[in-house]
């Protein structure tokens, strides 16, 4: 009897010990599951930030590509974008509003070294009213036309009066006579864009300068700059996948190798 119980005894423990491997193997296979799964996701993200950098830094090739054509200077351009990111960096406007601003007033007449004192208080003015990107778009279109009309019309002072500019009023102001005056020397052609630009871009300085530096310290105005921020690394570590990469021959092979199908 003592030795049957021993036997049983054994077995019964054989039977546990077994049972206990299974579930080690079992855990350990979870463990291998869950790390590959982990593995998996850890560098499906990583791909996917590294896509979106280089798109990214795609994106800004463009942009100097379009610079360098209004600029006609290579370097010039790359200095105004570099401009541009820190003026974005620190407003609650993104890249993407301001760089499209600049290029409308560039395509209108201003010149490289109006963009950023214009920009500041065409931004100022958008964030004063509340407009945020639609406000920088509206009042750059109506500029850009008086700039390259080369004189103050009726047409871009509606404009600007209806995103919320007194464009009248500040004309009037800076030349020392009253509205009604203003608006008969416009229609009789006898004031310039310049005396009314820079007219504008006095008054909305005197009106609504400081807004955006104002805003930046808001929780919204934070989050954007936090975003360009990002965005500002995205796009520079892009630019060195490109260049590590060497990805411009690359895909130029690629591109040739299907059009081989056609």
């Amino acid at each position: 009897d003592q030795l049957a119980n021993a036997q049983k005894g054994a077995a019964d423990a054989a039977a546990k010990a077994a049972r206990q491997n299974d579930k080690t193997k079992d855990s350990l296979d979870g463990i291998r599951t869950a790390s590959t799964l982990a593995a998996a996701a850890i560098a499906t993200a990583t791909a996917a930030m590294g896509l979106g950098a280089v798109k990214a830094a795609g994106k800004m090739e463009q942009l100097e590509i379009a610079f360098t054509t209004m600029l006609g200077n290579a370097e010039q351009a790359k200095t105004m974008l570099n401009d541009l990111q820190d003026f974005a960096q620190v407003t609650t406007f993104d890249l993407e509003s301001v760089t499209n601003g600049s290029r409308r007033l560039l395509a209108m007449g201003f010149s490289a070294e109006q963009i950023i004192p214009v920009m500041t208080a065409v931004g100022d003015a958008a964030a004063g009213l509340g407009m945020q990107a639609e406000g920088i778009y509206r009042i750059t279109l109506a500029m850009g036309q008086m700039a390259a009309k080369g004189k103050v019309s009726a047409e871009e002072i509606r404009q600007l009066a209806e995103a919320g500019i007194p464009a009248w009023k500040f004309i009037s102001e800076s030349l020392g006579i009253t509205i009604p005056e203003a608006m008969k020397r416009a229609e009789q052609s006898q004031i310039s864009a310049a005396q009314g630009l820079n007219a504008i871009v006095a008054g909305m300085n005197s009106k609504f300068g400081g807004m955006m530096e104002a805003q930046s310290h808001t929780i919204d105005g934070m989050w954007s700059n936090l975003m360009d921020g990002i965005s500002r690394t995205s796009i520079s570590v892009g630019k060195d996948i490109v260049e590590s990469f060497d990805l411009h021959k690359k895909l130029a092979k690629a591109m040739d190798f299907f059009d081989e199908f056609r």
